[in-house]
């Protein structure tokens, strides 16, 4: 029954942050009108490594995290569109910031209700 309540209690928070997410997008980088459900996925993705990681005792998978995130950020600077680069990255960083925190919530609730 633990594990069902833990699950319950992990998908309804991802469903609340992907609503959130949507809700906190500048409408100036958001792609469509429709909730972007290959970013939703790859956020779930990310908190599901970062969960594993840190149940199994595996801290310093954070650096891992950190360092392939600031990798896929890593491109050419644009002079013609500073202001809204500008936008996304501090967008992107607090959505990294909440990702986190999230997992580390995950690995909280895990340590209630299964370990």
């Amino acid at each position: 029954m633990e594990v069902f309540q833990f699950i319950v209690l992990v998908l309804s928070t991802e469903v609340l942050l992907g609503i959130f997410y949507y809700i906190i997008t500048p409408k100036s980088i958001r792609k469509t009108k429709i909730i972007d459900y290959k970013s939703l996925l790859k956020g779930i993705v990310e908190r599901i490594f970062l969960l594993v990681s840190m149940i199994n005792d595996y801290p310093h998978a954070l650096t891992l995290f950190g360092a392939l995130k600031l990798a896929t950020r890593l491109k050419r600077d644009d002079e013609q569109d500073k202001v809204k680069q500008s936008l996304y990255n501090d967008f992107y960083l607090v959505g990294n910031f909440i990702s986190v925190m999230i997992a580390i919530l995950y690995v909280f609730l895990y340590s209630i209700y299964i370990g």
